[in-house]
C-alpha cells in the first residue's frame, strides 16, 4: 500500500499527497488498498490492470489538464471489472468526463472545506470530493 501520492507527471498540479485523514477514513471503510497512482515517475498504472492487483483500489490521480480524464476513465474501466475504485479528484461537476464516467455510476462524497496536500503550504485552490464505484455490478 502507497501513502495516495497523485501522479508522476512534472507538472505542479500533480505531486501533492492525499492528507493522512483522507487515508486513514478509507483504510477505516474499505482496509487496505492498491494505489496504481504513486507518486513515482517510472510506475505505469494506467497500464496494469487493477482487478487482478486487489479488489479496492484507491487513486488520487494527476490533476492536470488531459491526465485526469485518463484516470477517470479508467477508474470507470476497473469498476465494470468489478474493483471497489475510491477516486480522491477536484469537484468539477460541469466537465463531460464527470457526466460519460462518474455521474451516476459513483457514490459522490464532497469533502467540506478545501484540502491541504501533502507538498504544499496552503490549502487548494478547488473543492474535492471522493467517488466511490462499487464493485460486482
Amino acid at each position: 500500500m502507497t501513502t495516495g501520492y497523485y501522479g508522476s507527471s512534472i507538472n505542479r498540479h500533480d505531486n501533492g499527497g492525499t492528507p493522512d485523514r483522507i487515508i486513514e477514513e478509507i483504510i477505516g471503510e474499505f482496509g487496505s488498498f492498491f494505489d496504481p497512482c504513486p507518486n513515482n515517475p517510472d510506475f505505469d498504472g494506467l497500464s496494469l490492470e487493477w482487478s487482478k492487483i486487489s479488489k479496492v483500489i484507491f487513486v488520487n490521480p494527476p490533476y492536470s489538464r488531459g491526465n485526469l480524464k485518463k484516470w477517470v476513465k479508467k477508474c470507470y474501466d476497473e469498476y465494470l471489472n468489478g474493483c471497489i475504485v475510491i477516486m480522491l479528484i477536484p469537484s468539477y461537476t460541469d466537465t463531460q468526463y464527470f457526466h460519460d464516467y462518474i455521474y451516476p455510476y459513483a457514490e459522490l462524497r464532497f469533502i467540506r472545506g478545501r484540502l491541504k496536500f501533502k507538498g504544499y503550504n496552503s490549502t487548494s485552490s478547488f473543492p474535492s470530493m471522493l467517488c466511490i464505484f462499487r464493485g460486482d455490478n
